[in-house]
């Protein structure tokens, strides 16, 4: 009985290993309060998954997760269109890189332009974890 038992545990360990969190670095680039909510969206869908976990620094390991770039900017502030005070949109540049055991840079892995309304921000985020989602299936 116990050789079964030592047998399913063995069985069971590479399950285990797979299902560890893979870390997520968000780098929020912008001066806007749409971006802003944004990033803290994206974030928070992080911290509530069971297969990422935020990182807030570069991580030293064999796994060291994804590195994602999130670049916004308010159309109105940059162009003075004259609305600034009231912030309707944001426009956001996205990279995802790999983060490679033992190498001092990350390997590029995804990239997307876009743009979100003020009403539409929950959304966005859970698209753009959708993408975060994409590369770390793609790490096999």
């Amino acid at each position: 009985m116990r050789g079964w038992a030592i047998a399913l545990v063995a069985l069971a360990a590479p399950d285990i290993a797979a299902a560890q969190a893979v870390a997520v670095k968000l780098e929020w680039i912008g001066n806007d309060a749409s971006g802003g909510v944004l990033a803290g969206k994206i974030r928070e869908r992080i911290r509530g998954s069971a297969d990422k976990r935020e990182a807030l620094e570069r991580s030293a390991g064999p796994n060291e997760g994804l590195s994602v770039i999130l670049q916004t900017l308010d159309p109105a502030v940059e162009w003075q269109d004259g609305i600034a005070a009231q912030s309707r949109i944001t426009v956001y540049s996205l990279t995802i890189n790999r983060r490679r055991s033992g190498a001092s840079d990350d390997a590029f892995a995804g990239a997307a332009l876009g743009y979100c309304a003020q009403a539409d921000l929950a959304s966005c985020a859970g698209e753009i974890v959708e993408a975060i989602d994409e590369q770390i299936a793609r790490r096999g």
